[in-house]
């Protein structure tokens, strides 16, 4: 009977499921990671670039007035969560917060600024990152070089000019530092200053967050530049999504030089000048010579049918540009731009745009474009926002802070002097009418103000609600 008992718990043992730990080690922990990877890939709350499926643009709803999407498989989605599994697994985090603040750019695998500064707080190593930011009190002019690519008639290409050109900024300097708490000592990164962010070439970008924020992005940097130097071992080698945005260079190259006419209209005046010129030469026994634009089309079937009818000399003018237009058709059917070429092309379209005008024309163009896919097509949105924002800055009129007060106080002065909900929704009327007049603190100061005169009024009608 013992025997018995002993074989059945045996058993039991035996069928018990033993426990895998996912890993890339060994065969069976690989498979246990790729499940895990297929679950959460079916997620909706996980960033598009780890989920089995995205959103593609479809159509435009003329009706709606609105983009449709349509769902596509993304190949890429569970390898993507095996990769943020692996990385939470080394760093001992969680995978959903990997995935959150890991950003693919042209790529590359960056962080958010936010997550390597938590990873320092949290590593148990050193004290709470701190930031020294000294400075701010004047303006300093930063010479820089500017490298532009201009068309060059006698070469017939676009050659780099090289020019010199001056920014104005102010004299920011910021530190990370932290108390290391095995030796007390006090950890400081290289200083980043305004200076170092014109010199790289930061700030100076279209819609570089260097222009509109730069206290914020002097402290990101320093941080990211902390981490580097004082905890490689967190940051897994990566950097921030600002850096590698910033390190992006369009290597596209030029394109060759062309013999042939560039427009349709210039190479049918090319086609009829060479027949023109070559129609004396019918009665003698030599061939007539086929135009060039011909010859160089780049579609095999009416090139051979074009020399064929040539060498005959039986092509008239208008054969010729019947040839021509199903050459230049057949040419345009064959050079559909990809989603990224034409995400290249717009996004050099909003980094040279001279006027708000250009960034809204240049706006209405993606959103009548169907090639491009949802994640282009967001990453073109938030970049339209970026510049139509540097634009409409630059275009505000500055607002004076003597005025600015004097308003300020008489706002302030309304909302003290409100008596019910009436009152307070005038003073708001005002309020919104006086906005162009105040500057960004002595709004904060009157939205305050009225939020605490607002909720004052609303416990008093909830206390008393027939007065």
């Amino acid at each position: 009977m013992t025997s018995q008992v002993m074989t059945t718990e045996q058993l039991r043992a035996q069928r018990k499921p033993e426990n895998v730990e996912a890993n890339f080690n060994t065969y069976r922990g690989f498979q246990a990671m790729h499940h895990m990877a297929e679950s959460l890939a079916n997620s909706t709350i996980i960033p598009e670039a780890f989920r089995n499926t995205i959103m593609v643009k479809d159509r435009y709803d003329q009706q709606a007035k609105k983009w449709l999407f349509r769902p596509e498989a993304n190949p890429n989605g569970v390898s993507n969560c095996i990769i943020a599994l692996n990385m939470a697994q080394r760093l001992g985090a969680d995978p959903m917060m990997i995935m959150q603040n890991l950003y693919l750019v042209d790529g590359r695998p960056s962080w958010s600024s936010q997550f390597i500064i938590a990873a320092i707080n949290s590593s148990g190593r050193y004290s709470p990152l701190r930031f020294d930011i000294t400075g701010g009190d004047e303006e300093v002019e930063i010479p820089y070089a500017v490298t532009e690519w201009i068309y060059n008639q006698a070469t017939n290409k676009k050659e780099p000019v090289e020019s010199n050109q001056t920014a104005r900024v102010k004299n920011y300097k910021c530190v990370a530092w932290v108390v290391e708490k095995a030796t007390g000592e006090r950890l400081e990164s290289t200083p980043i200053t305004m200076e170092m962010a014109v010199k790289e070439g930061w700030y100076q970008k279209n819609g570089s967050k260097w222009q509109s924020m730069p206290e914020q992005m002097l402290r990101y940097r320093a941080a990211s530049f902390f981490g580097r130097i004082y905890a490689p071992d967190l940051l897994m080698g990566l950097r921030t999504q600002e850096e590698e945005m910033e390190s992006i260079i369009d290597i596209t190259p030029e394109p060759a030089p062309q013999e042939a006419p560039q427009t349709l209209d210039s190479i049918k005046q090319n086609v009829v000048k060479e027949v023109t010129a070559d129609a004396p030469a019918e009665e003698k026994p030599k061939r007539s010579r086929q135009p060039k634009a011909v010859e160089e089309a780049p579609v095999e079937n009416v090139q051979n049918q074009t020399s064929n009818e040539a060498a005959e000399g039986n092509l008239s003018v208008d054969e010729l540009k019947r040839l021509q237009q199903e050459a230049e058709a057949l040419v345009q059917q064959k050079k559909q731009p990809s989603s990224t070429e034409m995400k290249k092309e717009y996004a050099k379209a909003l980094n040279t745009a001279k006027s708000l005008a250009d960034v809204l024309g240049i706006e209405e163009q993606i959103e009548n474009d169907n090639a491009l896919t949802q994640t282009d097509f967001q990453y073109l949105q938030a970049n339209i926002e970026q510049v139509r924002a540097k634009f409409e800055t630059s275009q505000a009129p500055a607002v004076d802070p003597i005025k600015s007060g004097s308003v300020k106080n008489g706002l302030t002065l309304l909302i003290s002097d409100a008596k019910n909900g009436e009152d307070i929704r005038q003073v708001a009327q005002q309020m919104n009418a006086a906005k162009p007049n105040l500057t960004n603190e002595h709004q904060q100061e009157l939205l305050q103000a009225y939020a605490q005169k607002k909720k004052l009024i609303e416990d008093q009608m909830d206390m008393f609600p027939n007065k």
